[in-house]
């Protein structure tokens, strides 16, 4: 007869502590309270206890993985800016992507034309860079002879 009784004071003992798991784990996951708090307020050695617990006896996945909102509605006004500010460097994107195209295109046809000017009226367009000394030196020399 005692160990049928001590065996339901177990078990009661059991579902009490089952109870009382579940209450803080709820508590955690409707975010009334952070882990941390939990741990203060219960006393309880470290984090992964509770951790163990929502493994246990929550809702969400064996790994624990919450995706926490926002706590202030700036952070949309946030994305929304990033987004438009996204779309606005696209657009300076695109637009330079034509400039080059069409900056390309003027630079072929300049080649063309000084290619025509060069064989048609033999006259050179180009202006020729010398490597070497400056020009007032072979002004000097000039001088000389």
């Amino acid at each position: 007869m005692k160990a049928e009784k001590n065996q339901s004071e177990r078990s009661m003992s059991e579902k009490l502590n089952e109870k009382f798991k579940s209450r803080i784990v709820s508590a955690v996951e409707q975010r009334r309270m952070t882990i941390e708090e939990a741990r203060e307020k219960y006393h309880l050695k470290n984090e992964d206890t509770i951790l163990e617990w929502i493994r246990k006896y929550g809702i969400f996945d064996p790994d624990y993985t919450i995706v926490y909102k926002m706590k202030n509605a700036n952070g949309s006004i946030h994305v929304k800016r990033l987004k438009e500010q996204l779309k606005a460097k696209e657009a300076e994107n695109e637009r330079m992507r034509k400039e080059i195209f069409l900056l390309k295109q003027k630079g072929i046809m300049f080649d063309s034309i000084v290619q025509v000017v060069k064989e048609d009226y033999n006259i050179d367009l180009l202006k020729k860079v010398m490597p070497g000394p400056s020009t007032s030196t072979s002004a000097e020399e000039e001088k000389e002879e």
